[in-house]
């Protein structure tokens, strides 16, 4: 027998392939654990269905046609848009810059960003688009916006908006015609009295720049009881301070000077226009000396719409909001001061609030259901059942018929809900089929059997009375067109 000789290089030669083994196995664990586990929504976001998409399609149904009542016109901008869109006009110690933007760089080393909010997108195409040589301009939009926040009641990280834009009319009886048009699309959504306006005026610059001092020197004085970050913005941007919903702050905001006191003429009387129009239109609102917008861009003109409904929760009230931004044009780059003013309304808060039953119902459908005449029926445990056992020729043509039934039937706007041939027998029943059909809101089921088709007719069966009778195929409309 020959002796055991050592050999240090198929020792290491053993130990490389033990190693590589353990590694392929370790992947091959992870590859299986990450092929079973479940999928899941990314956090602050979520799915839609039913319900809650009636609600959504019936807020937007009405915002566009009362929008395109006063003649703005549809916009669609991207969901990306460079950066400095949106870093030069928000401010950069606001907290949508400083905290919750989302951004990447990609591949062409460019900085993007998911839109957080749409006026400066609109602003930004009104520039691209060579539109601030004809002006005015009026434009509505709705999307999805995107801001990493803590998700909460009433705040998600993709949320949907709603907003109108006008742009190259100063007057106020502009900013009068945008909080009407707001005031009509909530009340006819179906929240009339659950709301209420609250309005102020940042003013012009003059009278701005005054308060700003007033506030900056009221603050330093507090603020040994101010929160860190309000502590922070009494150098760089003390109105923004007025707009925290920080408990610390609110006592020390709410014996805030008033900006009330520092407009100049100019600015009181714009402001008092606005007011006294409102009036006019019989629009209720209450001045809040003490609002601000959380975005830099806002001057003159400031509102918000609040409902303080339980879904909200406690301090999530605003539903619609908006205000005037007439530098806003320069500041993203373009020569002359375009006047502008919009709003934007939160439609997922929108939804939460609306109450069911001021939806319209859908439109109840017509059932249609073949009963096949099986020639062998197919075993329930064998799933590779051939296709001509499971659904012989004839039934093929009974379905063809079933569906050129269906296609007749939409094609006169009448909606069908087709059933098609089942997985299996414990499904094929006729009294298994009509259960899951009373389980709908069909409100009719039309039969089409081998017997019924030799005749030229069908079984329409009304699903609310529990009776049947037959149908001669050519009166099958009106049969319809007189039962609904």
């Amino acid at each position: 027998m020959s002796p055991l000789i050592y050999s240090p290089r198929l020792v290491s030669l053993s130990h490389s392939n033990l190693w590589q083994r353990l590694q392929n196995n370790v992947i091959s664990q992870h590859s299986r654990l990450l092929s079973t586990e479940l999928a899941r929504p990314v956090r602050g976001t979520r799915d839609r269905f039913g319900t809650e998409n009636v609600k959504y399609d019936h807020i937007l149904k009405v915002a566009s046609s009362i929008a395109e009542l006063h003649c703005y016109n549809h916009v669609s901008t991207p969901i990306l848009e460079l950066s400095q869109v949106f870093e030069r006009t928000l401010g950069d110690d606001s907290d949508i810059v400083g905290k919750e933007l989302y951004s990447f760089i990609d591949n062409g080393d460019n900085k993007l960003t998911l839109r957080p909010e749409g006026t400066a997108g609109i602003v930004r195409a009104l520039i691209s688009n060579n539109l601030l040589y004809d002006l005015p301009q009026k434009f509505y939009y709705y999307g999805p916006m995107f801001r990493h926040e803590r998700p909460q009641k009433g705040r998600l990280r993709q949320f949907e908006q709603f907003g109108v834009e006008l742009f190259g009319h100063e007057h106020p009886t502009s900013d009068i015609e945008v909080i009407d048009l707001a005031w009509t699309f909530l009340n006819k959504i179906g929240l009339g009295g659950s709301f209420e306006i609250e309005i102020n005026s940042l003013a012009d610059n003059e009278s701005r720049m005054r308060y700003r001092d007033a506030v900056r020197e009221y603050l330093r004085k507090n603020e040994h009881h101010l929160s860190e970050d309000s502590v922070k913005r009494i150098s760089t941007n003390p109105l923004r301070v007025l707009d925290s919903k920080s408990p610390k702050d609110v006592p020390i905001i709410q014996n805030c000077p008033k900006i009330t006191e520092y407009y100049n003429f100019t600015s009181a009387k714009r402001f008092d226009v606005v007011c006294q129009g409102l009036q006019s239109l019989g629009i209720p609102y209450k001045i809040n000396p003490h609002l601000v917008r959380g975005l830099d861009y806002y001057d003159s003109t400031i509102f918000e719409f609040k409902c303080m409904d339980s879904n909200l929760g406690a301090t999530q009230g605003t539903i619609l909001a908006g205000g005037r931004y007439d530098s806003l044009v320069q500041m993203m780059g373009g020569k002359d001061k375009v006047p502008g003013i919009g709003w934007a309304a939160g439609i997922d808060r929108l939804a939460m609030i609306l109450d069911e039953n001021i939806l319209s119902p859908r439109e109840r459908p017509i059932a249609i259901v073949v009963i096949p005449n099986r020639e062998k029926a197919p075993s329930s445990e064998n799933s590779s059942a051939d296709l001509d056992s499971v659904m012989p020729l004839k039934n093929n043509k009974l379905y063809y018929h079933g569906l050129n039934l269906s296609k007749s039937l939409h094609a006169q706007d009448i909606s069908t809900l087709f059933y098609h041939p089942p997985q299996s027998s414990r499904q094929s029943s006729l009294k298994t089929i009509l259960s899951n059909v009373a389980k709908t809101n069909a409100s009719h089921v039309i039969l089409v059997g081998e017997n019924e088709i030799s005749k030229g007719e069908v079984i329409i069966k009304d699903l609310d009375n529990k009776v049947q009778e037959e149908c001669k195929f050519e009166d099958i409309l009106q049969y319809i067109m007189k039962k609904s």
